[in-house]
Parts: structure tokens; C-alpha cells; sequence
């Protein structure tokens, strides 16, 4: 168990509902997925793969929880863009489309280190 501190809210309006703030964000977020293509499942070893070729591609994005994480609008936008041989939203793309995708990556990180 984590010890924790009791803290004296200060902010406007209810304390609850500054608790809760973040919960609505995530859903914000959620429900405006149809116009982020780069959505991933982390199960889904495909989309992992991408995900660790934006890492090394450097595409990322400074997280106060974990740091340094994989630029997903940056995909999003890439997904979208003319240079996208697929251009569809990530968790809408079958396994051949996803390898193409996986392909155009590892052109580009070879392109970038070589």
C-alpha cells in the first residue's frame, strides 16, 4: 500500500468534480477517435511493432507519466497524409494492410540510420 498525504483542495467549484476531470477527458478523447487514425491495440502485435518504429524514428512526445512515448497523432496525421500507403485508421486496417504500413516504416527508418 502507498502511503499518501491528505491534501486541502484549493481550486474552484467541486472537488469531486476536479477528481473526476480527467475520467471526462479520457472519454473526450475516446469519443473523438474516429478523427485519430493512429489508435492502436496494444495486444495487437502488428501495431506494437509500429509503435516501436516510431520510437525509433524518434517520433515522440515528451508524457509527464512515462516519459517519452510514440507520437500517435503524428501517425495520425501521417495515416491521413498522401505519403501513407494506407490511408486508413490504424485499428481499421487488416493484416495486409498493416504490413505495408510496417514496411513503409522500416523503409524509413533504414533511409534515416543509414
Amino acid at each position: 500500500m502507498i502511503p499518501t498525504k491528505p491534501q486541502v483542495y484549493s481550486g474552484t467549484g467541486s472537488a469531486v468534480d476536479n477528481y473526476n476531470r480527467p475520467k471526462q477527458q479520457l472519454q473526450n478523447i475516446l469519443q473523438g477517435s474516429n478523427e485519430n487514425w493512429g489508435l492502436f491495440d496494444k495486444k495487437n502485435s502488428k501495431h506494437m511493432a509500429i509503435l516501436s518504429q516510431l520510437r525509433t524514428l524518434q517520433w515522440t512526445v515528451k508524457n509527464d507519466r512515462y516519459g517519452e512515448v510514440a507520437d500517435i497523432h503524428r501517425l495520425s496525421e501521417f495515416l491521413k497524409s498522401d505519403k501513407s500507403p494506407v490511408k486508413k485508421p490504424l485499428k481499421d486496417m487488416d493484416e495486409k494492410e498493416l504490413s505495408k504500413i510496417i514496411s513503409c516504416f522500416e523503409s524509413m527508418v533504414t533511409k534515416k540510420y543509414k
